[in-house]
């Protein structure tokens, strides 16, 4: 009997080994089915909380970030689109009326990425008249990995202008605002970012010029920002933006230079995937757009 027993409990023994084998769930090394691993939520993750400054990193090598935005202008005391109150940029920030576009970015190297925008007027005051515009360009990020809190990032490429077509006098015939359809350019960044804990500082200093008869050498914009961590999914900041500072003592191709300033909400969501950036600013001048909303998106894949 002592015997059989031993025996007995060898065999239960090894059955409920095989059971609690049967029974255990897969392997550590294993991803779950409905959880991806946190290396791919990081690999997919983007940074694309400002609303104006142009974000200091590049895409990872193969990954693709989508955006979009749409904004509204509000003239200010001078609408008048031959004297070229809000000239447009290819990045522009104050065409008269309604604005969308819609591009993004793929990394293509380790620090190097290429970003693609094309943008249109789809309302406003003379929206038939305004050609739509784009800009491409090559992304770099020159701060070394080590940086984790300061990244410096230099850009560059081509534009075309989204430009509203100049009027035509109706007593001489004569054209005037500029050339029809706006023109092709060249355009070059440099944007910088640090964070402080909670607190994040931005730069971004553009130029451009655009090859048509009697503009500027060289057109500048400058943007400045900070903006604060309030909860893990919620930045909130502010942003000034000032174009055609080459203006600022002398009225030339493009009627003096304008700026304006707001607030910005940016909410990270999905696993910091998807970026939601709003705001509303005001002009800082007569010459400068009145009121201007913007709404962006950006979804890293």
């Amino acid at each position: 009997m002592a015997k059989l027993s031993r025996q007995s409990l060898r065999t239960t023994a090894g059955v409920a080994c095989a059971a609690c084998a049967l029974a255990s769930p897969a392997r550590a090394d294993e991803p779950s089915v409905d959880k991806p691993r946190v290396a791919d939520q990081a690999a997919r993750a983007i940074d694309r909380a400002w609303l104006y400054l142009d974000d200091a990193r590049v895409a990872a090598p193969g990954q693709v970030i989508a955006t979009t935005s749409a904004s509204f202008t509000q003239v200010g005391v001078n609408p008048d689109p031959t004297s070229a109150p809000y000239r447009a940029f290819a990045f522009n920030t104050a065409q008269p009326g309604a604005l969308v576009s819609v591009g993004g970015e793929v990394g293509l190297l380790p620090r190097l990425s290429l970003m693609a925008i094309g943008q249109a007027q789809l309302g406003g005051e003379g929206a038939a008249a305004v050609s739509p515009g784009a800009i491409a360009g090559l992304r770099v990020e020159l701060s070394p990995s080590t940086w984790r809190d300061v990244h410096v990032l230099a850009s560059g490429g081509y534009l075309r202008e989204t430009w509203a077509a100049p009027t035509r006098d109706a007593d001489t015939g004569a054209l005037s605002g500029g050339e029809p359809n706006g023109g092709d350019g060249a355009w070059g960044e440099l944007a910088v970012s640090a964070d402080l804990r909670r607190l994040r500082l931005g730069l971004t200093a553009h130029g451009e010029h655009v090859f048509a008869a009697g503009r500027d050498a060289v057109d500048a914009m400058v943007k400045a920002g900070a903006s604060v961590r309030v909860v893990d999914w919620l930045r909130a900041g502010v942003e000034w933006v000032g174009q055609d500072l080459e203006e600022a003592f002398v009225d030339r191709a493009e009627g003096g230079a304008r700026h304006f300033v707001g607030p910005t909400l940016a909410a990270q969501l999905l696993q910091e995937r998807l970026t939601i950036v709003a705001g509303p600013s005001v002009g800082l001048s007569d010459a400068s757009p009145k009121l201007i909303g913007r709404l962006a998106l950006s979804y890293g894949f």
